[in-house]
């Protein structure tokens, strides 16, 4: 059952129902065209609203995490502001990716990524979406700020198109990544003791899976600080990059090699110098291990040589060796020498000559003959 409300007969000053308020607003906007078309002039468009730095700022951040990952970002507060450099350490997110930016002159500023802002860049290009797993309690990685600088680069441009001649930002400096730091301890040597512009950015990055995260963007605001030249214009946007095939391969990865390893004293170590011999354990060349630079073991193998460099022919030190063959014989299917190993002793290689660090030949032990006499 409908009940319909007759606003015919209804006071001026009387209220209207709740129910009945839709409908009352309805007709006299109704009302209002009939009357405009009737007179001849066109419907009067709706005020823009003022665009103001927080809504700007939310724009392009939203814009340039769609046109470079297709990741939905949904601003949940933008706050501009201004703080001293005494009042940074204390407005940075903890355990926060601090990238540096770098302008002209001697413009430097920072925007600092919360480890949920991180976590959100990483996976959207290497799975391709937003996980809600928990974010470990650690340091960022060099690896994860490389991730991030494509990001922190065009959110600077589309910023600097966007703030420009807002207030507070008539002269919006084009600030670009220059480095990367995981301790906020170096801002204070690297920034000038000045005021600084600031913008603190509250996110919701992905879909149903949703990180919420923090960013603050810190930077020079002068009036002797000259922008750069406006980007060229933006590209139209095109397809979300795919994320891993492309993207995770060029990153860059640090391994070492371990041939073995010897702990020495304090001592033995401000002892060591030029032409001071250090002795090391006999370890078996089939034992040498390829490591990360934090000390994770990757692969072991064997420690030889390959077209005049040093090489290490990897294999799996867990495969059960057959027929009485080494582990290496069964994996790599030798059957003579290997040809990773150094030549013995006495082949010298063709390329190098004579191998300086061989040690010399120990001399023959004399053995004592009887003395005797013959009989002629």
């Amino acid at each position: 059952m409908t009940i319909q409300h007759d606003d015919s007969d209804r006071d001026p000053g009387q209220a209207v129902p709740p129910g009945a308020m839709p409908g009352l607003l309805r007709r006299m906007l109704a009302a209002r065209h009939r009357t405009e078309r009737d007179q001849g002039k066109p419907p009067q468009l709706p005020k823009a609203s003022p665009v103001t730095p927080a809504r700007a700022a939310a724009t392009a951040c939203g814009r340039v995490a769609d046109r470079l990952y297709g990741l939905a970002v949904r601003p949940l507060a933008v706050e501009p502001g201004a703080m001293t450099l005494a009042e940074l350490p204390e407005l940075l997110p903890e355990r926060a990716l601090l990238a540096v930016l770098q302008g002209p002159g001697d413009c430097i500023g920072t925007l600092a990524l919360c480890p949920e802002v991180v976590a959100a860049l990483v996976e959207v290009q290497a799975l391709g979406r937003v996980t809600s797993r928990p974010v470990e309690r650690r340091r960022p990685t060099r690896s994860e700020s490389m991730l991030c600088t494509d990001f922190v680069d065009a959110l600077m441009a589309e910023l600097q198109l966007s703030l420009q001649g807002l207030p507070g930002f008539h002269q919006m400096p084009g600030l670009r990544f220059a480095t990367a730091l995981d301790d906020p301890r170096p801002l204070s040597l690297m920034l000038e003791d000045r005021p600084f512009r600031s913008i603190a950015f509250h996110l919701s990055l992905g879909g149903a899976e949703a990180r919420e995260g923090r960013m603050l963007l810190v930077m020079p605001q002068s009036d002797e600080a000259q922008p750069l030249a406006p980007p060229p214009p933006a590209a139209a946007p095109c397809e979300p990059a795919a994320p891993p095939a492309r993207t995770m391969p060029d990153i860059p990865v640090e391994l070492v090699g371990i041939l073995c390893r010897r702990t020495v004293t304090l001592g033995e170590l401000r002892g060591l110098g030029a032409g001071k011999l250090l002795h090391l354990p006999r370890v078996r060349l089939g034992d040498a291990r390829v490591e990360t630079l934090q000390g994770q073991l990757l692969a072991s193998g064997k420690f030889g040589e390959y077209e005049g460099c040093h090489a290490i022919r990897l294999h799996d030190p867990h495969a059960p060796a057959a027929g009485g063959a080494t582990p290496d014989a069964v994996m790599h299917g030798l059957t003579g020498p290997d040809p990773l190993l150094p030549p013995p002793a006495g082949h010298d290689h063709p390329e190098f000559g004579e191998d300086p660090f061989r040690p010399e030949p120990a001399p023959p032990i004399p053995i004592p003959l009887p003395v005797g006499r013959v009989a002629g």
